[in-house]
């Protein structure tokens, strides 16, 4: 699928509202496709979970828990006893189920666990369980953001770590970096602490990139947030969204009713009855 841009007139209901706040998924599937941002977050339809999201799900609870024991208790024993512990039962949540027989997400998940002891020694990682998993709620350049940050540490160091499964970043890693630095500056901002480094920590390729963290990386991530608001809250006001298409198009749930992709075709407006008719027969549901 080339790569083009369209701007797509879409039918939004009268009860319809942009998100109170803003996360960096929201703004990078933003930044990624304004036309998927209006499917998911202003008609409220969700995409059904895959297999990578789902494994990806278990290794970031498998690592959550195993660095909320004792540092002499992180072991490869421990953390296996976790993933028999927490994966059987994240598979049997509903959404989840169809994929408790995919065996070869399952050794992407235990492969990504056991990188984890290759990439570094978690008995050695200084860790508080409070500084796992921290949520950020905070005000940033008058937006209001959210977000997760999967890691904290002070070593002599203040630093931001954030798992990642699959492949490793290549080309895109500036552009990956864009979610740590909006972390470090929110943690800065709701704690009041200095971040000095950024850590992204691709466990199934097993690479870790370790970078410092200065105030500019901090405020261009602050400004790609501010970008993104108001862009999005115009195109909420005009009910028209942009739509970039591209190879992740092939992937996407919303192609089938997507001007963009269809360009040439008889095309459904966006949010329109038929358009939700389409999407709710392909076993999307709507919120």
């Amino acid at each position: 699928m080339p790569n083009h841009v369209m701007r797509v007139d879409v039918s939004q209901k009268d009860a319809a509202t942009i998100p109170p706040r803003i996360s960096y998924s929201q703004m990078s599937l933003y930044q990624q496709c304004g036309l998927k941002f209006f499917f998911s977050y202003i008609a409220g339809w969700q995409e059904p979970p895959t297999a990578a999201l789902v494994g990806g799900n278990i290794t970031h609870l498998v690592a959550e828990h195993l660095y909320k024991l004792s540092p002499e208790q992180r072991t490869v024993d421990a953390a296996l006893e976790l993933l028999r512990e927490h994966g059987p039962a994240f598979l049997q949540k509903p959404q989840n189920v169809i994929f408790k027989d995919d065996l070869k997400m399952k050794q992407s998940v235990r492969e990504a666990v056991l990188n984890l002891f290759e990439i570094e020694d978690p008995s050695q990682i200084a860790v508080l369980p409070e500084h796992l998993e921290m949520n950020l709620r905070v005000p940033i350049n008058g937006v209001e953001f959210t977000g997760c940050v999967d890691r904290f540490t002070q070593d002599g160091v203040n630093r931001v770590s954030d798992y990642k499964t699959g492949r490793g970043p290549g080309r895109y890693l500036s552009k990956k970096l864009a979610q740590p630095h909006l972390y470090a500056l929110a943690f800065k901002t709701q704690h009041d602490i200095e971040v000095n480094e950024v850590e992204l920590i691709y466990l199934n390729a097993k690479e870790v990139h370790r970078l410092p963290v200065t105030p500019s990386d901090m405020d261009g991530a602050g400004q790609q947030l501010v970008a993104m608001s108001e862009g999005s809250k115009t195109d909420f006001a005009n009910s028209s969204w942009e739509a970039k298409t591209g190879p992740l198009c092939n992937y996407c749930a919303f192609k089938d009713v997507c001007p963009a992709f269809n360009t040439g075709t008889t095309s459904l407006k966006p949010g329109s009855d038929e358009s939700n008719a389409l999407l709710a027969a392909a076993g999307l549901s709507q919120k």
